[in-house]
């Protein structure tokens, strides 16, 4: 597990480390010298670019895209890991980007897709959704169901504690002789081939790069590129490059912002975050909902944080601050935090809400917008939303008829004939009544019951009795009456 969280680091451009909410509230730098730092994270959106609700100005910065050494914003979006060198004169108030680098996690073809556990295989990589993915409009309908077996793909997202990449953004790509990409964790290594995870590599003719001796040794954390997979299906690889084992460009003093799963624990001062080592002290401030850590290291490990603070010479990211992300550790893959989601059309916006569905929808600094219309390019927002729009959220619900969004996505609607859905937890259970995502719901004679392999219920009293509060359900709707009737319920758990 130590290699594995050592070698995780540099997946701040590719295995997304999210970042902790930067702003103010620096390392106290002295006036009149700029404070430097490193965020490394998911893209909320534009305007610039926003990485995990701070804003970073982009003028004048360098971009590097797939390792080219060049690009631009505009060869960004949003659900992107990117990893952001950045400089401010007020103490991180604001902050000016010098370089921006995204690089993906894994490209290649679908191995398999396995809808009940939300999962793929990509060269031997275990991909796991959940409602943070974005997936982008080549992808229709944008989830699991919208890709088959064979289709080459470009994932970029979290790596977990197992190893497993857990994706952010799925696109679809065209194959071509030279993308088929990998990063993880070395074992099983030999004179002509070495594994990462499922994955085996043959390097027999590939070039090296940065490692000592010329030699690839267990635990490295590598990124493998190559043309194809041979019969033996080994990928052949063309370049096996050797990744740095520290926050990617941060030196000694400069800010480290670092969201991820803890892949290595021994104690509270001696942990991994994705792969970045973390230490905290006496003046490290813990989240006040959730407090310290459990002293048993088995049940930190794979736990999401929030860790924000200062680099030492060693490389160890010092904290002043430790966040717990409840809901996000998992080890099945599932998000329980992000399990909201609505899709109608809009009724009504305010500055920092909207309103669908009857479920009031509030955005946050964090919250990931994508214009499906083609109407606004990558500065898409909530300002761009109007009534009788036909937006999908999901987030993570609330107290009520209420929802803190994750991502919204705008579609192309017409006439606003298209059809609605709630998911959410089930209360207020009263056959043939019930509330989902605190949203009051019916069910009819012309209601279709499902259960979570998608087959039938012989009728509404077998379903009723299949679910408890709690529950999670969705409901598909015919938009058009202030009630919501439910066309089809299915049950999700």
């Amino acid at each position: 597990m130590q290699n594995l969280a050592r070698g995780i680091v540099v997946v701040g451009l590719v295995a997304g480390l999210v970042v902790a909410c930067g702003g103010g509230g620096g390392g106290g730098n002295v006036a009149g010298i700029d404070r430097l730092g490193v965020t490394t994270g998911t893209i909320n959106g534009f305007g610039s670019i926003i990485v995990n609700g701070v804003r970073y100005s982009t003028t004048g910065a360098t971009f590097d895209i797939d390792d080219s050494g060049f690009g631009s914003q505009g060869d960004l979006e949003v659900g992107q890991q990117v990893t952001i060198q950045w400089r401010s004169t007020d103490d991180g108030v604001t902050r000016r980007a010098e370089t921006v680098a995204y690089d993906d996690t894994v490209e290649g073809p679908i191995a398999s897709i396995d809808l009940l556990t939300q999962s793929l295989v990509v060269l031997g990589q275990v991909v796991l959704v959940d409602g943070a993915t974005s997936f982008d409009d080549g992808i229709s309908p944008r989830d699991l169901t919208g890709l088959n077996v064979g289709q080459f793909v470009e994932v970029s997202g979290l790596i977990d504690g197992n190893g497993d990449v857990r994706a952010t953004r799925i696109e679809q790509v065209n194959q071509s002789d030279d993308d088929l990409e990998v990063r993880g964790i070395v074992s099983a290594v030999t004179a002509t081939t070495f594994n990462i995870k499922a994955l085996v590599i043959n390097y027999a003719t590939a070039t090296l790069s940065d490692f000592p001796g010329g030699q690839i040794a267990e635990g490295d954390f590598v990124e493998a590129k190559g043309a194809l997979v041979n019969s033996s299906n080994q990928l052949v690889a063309t370049e096996v490059e050797l990744e740095d084992n520290d926050l990617p460009g941060a030196d000694d003093g400069d800010d480290g912002e670092v969201e991820g799963y803890i892949t290595r624990y021994v104690s509270p001062t001696n942990f991994d975050v994705a792969g970045v080592p973390v230490t905290t002290n006496g003046q490290t401030v813990y989240d006040p909902e959730d407090g310290a850590f459990d002293p048993i290291a088995a049940n930190n490990v794979n736990i999401k944080v929030e860790v924000e603070g200062e680099v030492n010479t060693s490389g160890v990211l010092v904290a002043r601050k430790v966040e717990f992300k409840s809901g996000d550790s998992d080890d099945d893959g599932d998000d329980d935090s992000i399990d909201g989601r609505v899709a109608a059309n809009v009724t009504a916006v305010t500055a920092s809400t909207l309103t669908l569905a009857g479920v009031t929808v509030t955005v946050t600094p964090t919250t990931r917008f994508e214009d499906q219309t083609g109407v606004v390019d990558q500065t898409f927002g909530l300002g761009d939303i109007t009534v009788g729009n036909y937006v999908e959220v999901r987030g993570t619900p609330g107290d009520g008829a209420t929802l803190t969004a994750v991502i919204v996505e705008r579609d192309d609607d017409g006439d606003g004939n298209l059809e609605g859905l709630l998911r959410g937890p089930v209360t207020l259970i009263a056959n043939p009544n019930l509330s989902v995502l605190g949203v009051p719901v019916i069910t009819g004679g012309g209601t279709q019951f499902r259960d979570s392999a998608d087959n039938a219920f012989p009728d509404a009293a077998a379903f009723f009795a299949a679910i408890s509060d709690g529950s999670e359900v969705q409901v598909q709707f015919t938009q058009g009456g202030g009630t919501i009737v439910a066309d089809e319920i299915e049950l999700e758990d």
